[in-house]
């Protein structure tokens, strides 16, 4: 079952993160999922088959000036290490695009580490083609 996450979720979520390579600090991680409430343009679902989280992905709409439409962008996705290659993911990319298809939105897009070559194979196979490049400016 894939649903919107909740608070209860963050140590979950935290573990998934972790897989990632991301070290989220815990009470943020809780203050974005109290955020995460379907009122702003940013949500976060889980999959959750039986009684355990095994893979999120979050998402956001946005308007895209130069071609006049509306996008909705996967910001992260990850599955439980454990569980990977059995199709779970698949399942996540097809959720989201029925979700932005549900929303009028007819293009969706993700952005991916350089390093993850394995998931670039993954989103090419489900149909996604690279298209640009992303460049990054930290300011802090």
């Amino acid at each position: 079952m894939i649903r919107q996450a909740k608070q209860e979720d963050t140590k979950s979520l935290s573990t998934l993160l972790n897989q990632l390579g991301y070290t989220p600090d815990i009470a943020q991680l809780e203050q974005a999922l109290s955020k995460n409430n379907g009122a702003n343009s940013s949500d976060i679902y889980v999959y959750e088959p039986s009684e355990q989280i095994v893979g999120f992905v979050s998402v956001i709409q946005f308007f895209y000036f130069p071609t006049i439409e509306n996008i909705m962008r996967i910001t992260a996705i990850c599955i439980c290490e454990q569980h990977r290659n059995l199709g779970t993911g698949g399942e996540l990319l097809s959720f989201v695009e029925n979700l932005a298809l549900s929303h009028g939105i007819l293009s969706v897009e993700v952005t991916c580490s350089m390093h993850r070559e394995q998931a670039h194979t993954f989103y090419q196979k489900n149909g996604y083609s690279k298209h640009s490049y992303k460049f990054v400016k930290h300011l802090k």
